[in-house]
This record gives C-alpha cells, structure tokens and sequence, in this order.
C-alpha cells in the first residue's frame, strides 16, 4: 500500500477546512469533504488517479476536490501532501 505523508502545513490546512466547514455546515458535512479529500489522497499515492503539474515549483503535481486544490509531490513511498488551498487562494504565496 502506497503512502500518503501530509507536511505541518498539510495537516494545518486540513485541520482548518474541518473546522470552517463544521462551523458552517455542520460536523457531519466537515467529516464527508475531510475523507474526501484523504481518500483522493490515497487515490494519488496509489496511483488510481493522477495530477497536472503546477508552474509555481519544480516536481509539484494538483489536483482540485471541491473547491479546494490539492499540492503534492510524488515519490517512491506514494505522496507527500504539501497543501490544500481554497481554490481562490494566491498559490504563489501559500507555497
């Protein structure tokens, strides 16, 4: 099984969207859009679907779920997850 590592700022992000969402719409929705976005991660490290590389750094692949962009980099153990950015988020500054 591939692996899906998430970098401090990863799993901040992902923590922070849980939050808004359950804020916004409830714990049940948060908890839908958060496995989500895990098990599309596990989708890209297993290889069963695949992102567009991305001009702002070298080796940095996205992938969009919802209305947030994925940002992760693949190597041999599966992904590392470097991001999850609201889609009208500046990337260049985030990443």
């Amino acid at each position: 099984m591939s692996r899906v590592a998430f970098t401090p700022a990863a799993a901040a992000d992902l923590s922070d969207i849980w939050d808004h969402t359950a804020a916004t719409w409830g714990v049940a929705q948060a908890e839908r859009y958060t496995d989500g976005i895990r098990d599309l991660c596990t989708d890209l490290a297993e290889g069963r679907r695949t992102g567009r590389s991305v001009e702002v750094r070298a080796g940095y692949l996205k992938y969009p779920v919802g209305r947030h962009i994925l940002f992760y980099r693949a190597n041999e153990a599966g992904i590392e997850l470097v991001r999850i950015l609201h889609q009208r988020m500046d990337v260049e500054r985030h990443l």
